[in-house]
Order: structure tokens, then sequence, then C-alpha cells
């Protein structure tokens, strides 16, 4: 039966209790441990560190990737492949080329990029400094309007290479050609004299020039692709109209187009060829055709740029020839000398009469052949039968054990007739007609002959070899002497031949 309490009688008890407080214990008290004493002699063992996972390690090979909105290079190869500072630039260098990007810095939201990369280099001083310098950015003092940050482009302290050196002779070169292909063109010095009170930026001149573009802007010319990242965010902030080429320059054909791809022109074309006259064509070849405007090709005002390299500087006489078709022709220097050959390397021919005779006269002297004119030949002169029948030949002449008749047969039933009965004894006969042109008469010679060479418009030199070419009607024939012979019932204009003569032609006229 329950205990039912008063209320009085309830706060009388608990008075009692706190007034005397009961100690219990659930074992007996000398088997009872305090806590801290348990975890002084006995301490519980540390957490385990959580292992350490590996860093990723970054792409190697050739990669893809789709552009999304907000990307851009750096921040692409940082995100996606582990790829800062040198390294991401260069890599950038190659996605630029890769893709055929005009501007690095515009991607098209949903395009695939092509991404070549290399495997990391195996280095560390370059790691070290660019650790250093997180470091000296880390102790620097925060805040305050005296606080200012230096930047300077990197300078290297190795010793250049030969690719090096190229590159900086083409770089200086391009500083020079520049003018010449935008003239006039207000300075460009100031536009990256930036000083603050966060930062002052400071680059070489002569490492990073600065060339103008064809609408007022600046193109930043980083050749070795040593300007880091940050530099450069930093330059487009401070001016959006700013470009930074960072092709190589030991490449300079690859140099001049991304330049030309920065200058902001109307256009520009690779390998072009423009050709003058008809019937003997001289032929300039230039590596960049320049429009400025719209209007250039209807006013004349056409640029030209050639960089020969190891080829011959352009004649003189092919730059005024340009300037009085409106082409303005930029050159960068040649290394090496105009090629004027031996004197009898190569032979120019031209036979300006229309007479066959005295065109099969010149064939023959142009090819080395000693002949006898109007010899009689007695067909059974050997035969001892009695009979005596003499055939006439216009010319005669024997080469490499054979015997060559050249007729005056006129093709009708008796000079072919006449024809097999030489055959039928051993000579080569080769007919003469009067309707016969160099052409005509050039084809059967040579055929009968078996000398390798026909009638038709002939290269007299490469205009790939030489930046330019001269292309006329005649016959080409390699001279088993050395050199090459070429022959031609054209008029040969003085133009061409100062131009054969450069390119070691020896001319006569037959």
């Amino acid at each position: 039966m329950p205990v039912q309490l008063e209320t009085k009688h309830l706060g009388l008890a608990l008075m009692l209790l706190a007034a005397f407080p009961l100690t219990s214990y659930s074992i007996e008290k000398k088997f009872e441990l305090e806590p801290a004493t348990l975890a002084r002699k006995y301490p519980m063992p540390a957490p385990a560190a959580k292992a350490k996972q590996p860093a990723p390690q970054k792409a190697t090979g050739t990669q893809t990737y789709k552009v999304k909105r907000g990307d851009f290079i750096y921040k692409v190869l940082a995100r996606e492949y582990g790829l800062t500072g040198e390294r991401a630039v260069a890599v950038a260098r190659r996605v630029k080329s890769a893709n055929h990007l005009s501007d690095i810095k515009r991607l098209k939201v949903g395009s695939t990029l092509v991404i070549p990369i290399d495997p990391p280099a195996h280095g560390t001083a370059k790691v070290r400094s660019h650790r250093a310098a997180k470091v000296a950015a880390a102790k620097a003092p925060r805040g305050g309007a005296n606080t200012m940050m230096v930047l300077q482009a990197p300078s290297g302290q190795q010793a250049p290479s030969r690719a090096s050196l190229v590159g900086t002779d083409a770089v200086q070169q391009a500083s020079h050609v520049w003018p010449q292909l935008i003239p006039n063109a207000p300075s460009v010095k100031a536009q990256l004299d930036y000083l603050s009170g966060a930062f002052s930026l400071s680059l070489d001149p002569e490492k990073y020039p600065l060339l103008a573009t064809q609408d007022g802007g600046a193109i930043l010319v980083d050749a070795d692709g040593t300007l880091p990242p940050l530099v450069k965010n930093l330059l487009q902030e401070k001016n959006p109209h700013l470009s930074i080429v960072s092709e190589r320059a030991d490449n300079p054909r690859a140099f001049y187009r991304a330049l030309l791809g920065a200058a902001r022109f109307y256009s520009f074309e690779e390998d072009f060829l423009v050709d003058f006259g008809s019937e003997c064509k001289v032929t300039v070849q230039a590596d960049f055709k320049i429009e400025k405007s719209q209007d250039s090709l209807l006013h004349q005002d056409i640029t030209l740029l050639k960089i020969p390299g190891k080829r011959p500087a352009t004649p003189q006489a092919l730059v005024r020839l340009l300037a009085a078709n409106g082409f303005k022709l930029v050159e960068t220097p040649s290394s090496a000398p105009i090629i004027t050959g031996r004197p009898d390397d190569n032979v120019l021919y031209q036979i300006p009469e229309k007479d066959p005779r005295t065109i099969a006269d010149a064939l023959l002297g142009a090819l080395g052949i000693r002949y006898q004119a109007d010899k009689n030949i007695d067909l059974y002169a050997g035969d001892n039968n009695g009979v005596r029948l003499e055939i006439p030949a216009y010319r005669y002449f024997e080469k490499n054990g054979n015997r060559y008749v050249l007729a005056r047969f006129q093709g009708d039933p008796m000079g072919d007739s006449l024809t097999n009965l030489l055959e039928a004894k051993g000579y080569r006969v080769i007919q003469m007609q009067d309707q016969d042109d160099l052409e005509s008469l050039s084809d059967k010679l040579l055929n009968r002959l078996d000398i390798s060479g026909r009638y038709g418009e002939q290269d007299l030199w490469s205009v790939w070899e030489q930046g330019y070419g001269v292309r006329m009607p005649g016959v080409m024939i390699n001279d088993p002497r050395g050199g090459r012979i070429f022959i031609t019932d054209r008029k040969v204009d003085p133009l061409v031949q100062e131009l054969a003569k450069l390119n070691g032609y020896r001319q006569e006229v037959r």
C-alpha cells in the first residue's frame, strides 16, 4: 500500500537530506577509481592522423577541354591540369598554336580546345624562386599607403642558346621593320608606365619591345614566353587594348604571323604570289600580303612582307617594279648574299629566227653537237652490188655510237619511203619540214636523241628558293656537264636578262 506524505512532512525530509548528505557506492570504495587518475596511468592513444592524399599528377600528352562560361586559359590550366607559372605560359602558347587562336584571352564558350601538355620539367631552381617570392609576399606588411610591390620582368642568368640568340635577332629585326608596316604611328612607350600606391611595374624594353597596332593600340612582344601570368593580367587590366604575343621568335614565319594577327590590319594573307608580264612572266613571292583597310586594293596601297632568312634579298629592279604597280615591299635582313653562280653554270639561248633550218642549227649548237652539213649518203655503198643510191641529208652527225640524219622531207609518200630505207640501214632519221618551229622541231630532235625535255612553260629557277622567279616558253635541258640549258624563241626583256644573270645564266643569241 503506497505511503502518503503530507506536504509539510515532505518538506521536512528534504531539509534533513540537505543537512546530512549520504555517500553511496556501487562497489566498495577501495575499488573506485578517479577518472583523472585512470587517464594519467593509462593515457588514450592519440587519434590517427589522416593519411595525406597524394597530390594529383599533372596531366601529360595531349588533352581536350570544352570551354565553359567564365573560363580563361590560365584558370583552366591551373584548375584542370595543375599548371601554373612559366609552365602554364608555355602550354598556353602551344594551345594557341594548336587551335589557331588569334587571341588566347578570348575563348569561345562551347568550343573544344586541344591542349598539348609535355611531361613536367624536373628542376628545382624555378620552384624555389617562386616559393621564395610567395614567402616574401606573405611577410610583406599589409595595409598602409606607403606599401609598394615592385614587379620586374625576369632576367635569365644562363648563357643564351643558339635558338635564343636567333629569336633575339628576330625580335630586334621586328622592332626595326615594324615602323615601315605602320608608319607615323603614335608612340606606345607610355602605355606601360604604371605606378600606384600598390605596385610599380618595370619591363626591359629590349627584352619586351612594344609595337604599335593599326588602330592605335599596342603589342607587347614576349618572344621567350617568360612574362609571368600575374604581370600579363595586370597589364591587360590596365590597358584592355594591349595584345601580348608570346610566339617563339626562332620560327620567324609563325612569329610574324602572330604579330600581324595582333596588329588589327583589315586583312593579311600568307604565301602571296604576284605576276608581271604575259609570255615572259616574272613572279614575286611574299610571305605576307597586308591590306590595312578595305580600300587598300582600290587605292593600290598593298604592303608585302618578306622574311628571306637564308634566301637572297630581293633585287632592286623588282623592288622598283613592285612600287610602280602599287606594292610596297618590306623585307627583313637576309642572312645570305645574292647568288650569282658561275658564269658557265647555266645557259640561256635565244633563237629569234623562224626558219626551221636556222632553228635546227641553233638546237644542235646549244646541245654541243658537231655535224656535217649537206652530206650525201650512199645507201648501198658497202653492198658492192653495182647500185648507187644517194640521199641528201641536211645535217648528219654521230652520237653515242648512233648515226643521225636530219633530212628535209615533207611528209609525202616519197619522203616516207626514203626514211624507211635509211632506217633499214641503221640511220636514225629526223624529218624537218618547212612549217616546223622551235616547239615541233625540238620535240622531234630530243625524242630521237633520248634526251629528257619538252617545249612548254619553264621555270628558270624555283620561285620558293629565291623569293622570285621567271617563267617563259621554251625547252629546258639538263646539261650532262653540269648546269641547265634553256632555249627559247621569245624575246627576253632586260629585266629578265638581269634576273637570269643574277641566277647564273650565261646568255647567247643564236
